[in-house]
C-alpha cells in the first residue's frame, strides 16, 4: 500500500495481522486494516483497508475500501474503491468512485452511481 494510505492506516480501530485468520461474519463500526485472511463476510461502517499481504474471501461492505492484497467476493462501499498496483480484485465492484493504479487486476463488474441526497439506502 502507499504512504499515504499507511498514514490513513494509523487510525486503524481494529486490525487483522498477518498471522491471522478470521472465519465468519465480522462487523465493525470503525476503520478496519487486514494483513492476515478473512472467510465469509466482512462489513465496516468506516473505512477498509486491505494490505498487500491479505487474501479476503468474503463478501465486503464499507464505506471506503483501499484494497492492496486479494479480494475473491464482491466489494460493496458507500463511497470509494481504491485499487492498488498490486491489488487482485475477483468479484463485482460497487461504488461511487473507482480508482484503478496500472497493474491491479479487477476480474469482474463494477457498477458506479452517485448516492441521493437524504435518500436511504
Amino acid at each position: 500500500m502507499s504512504k499515504k494510505n499507511e498514514e490513513v492506516n494509523s487510525e486503524a480501530e481494529t486490525i487483522i495481522g498477518a498471522g491471522v485468520e478470521v472465519e465468519g461474519t465480522f462487523v465493525s463500526s470503525g476503520n478496519v486494516t487486514v494483513k492476515g485472511r478473512v472467510l465469509g463476510s466482512l462489513e465496516t461502517k468506516n473505512d477498509l483497508y486491505v494490505a498487500e499481504t491479505a487474501s479476503i474471501e468474503a463478501e465486503v461492505k464499507a464505506k471506503n475500501a483501499f484494497i492492496g492484497g486479494e479480494v475473491k467476493g464482491d466489494v460493496v462501499a458507500e463511497e470509494k474503491v481504491k485499487l492498488s498496483n498490486s491489488a487482485k480484485v475477483f468479484g463485482d465492484i460497487t461504488c461511487q468512485t473507482l480508482s484503478i493504479e496500472e497493474g491491479a487486476i479487477l476480474n469482474g463488474k463494477c457498477q458506479m452511481s452517485k448516492r441521493e441526497e437524504g435518500k436511504e439506502e
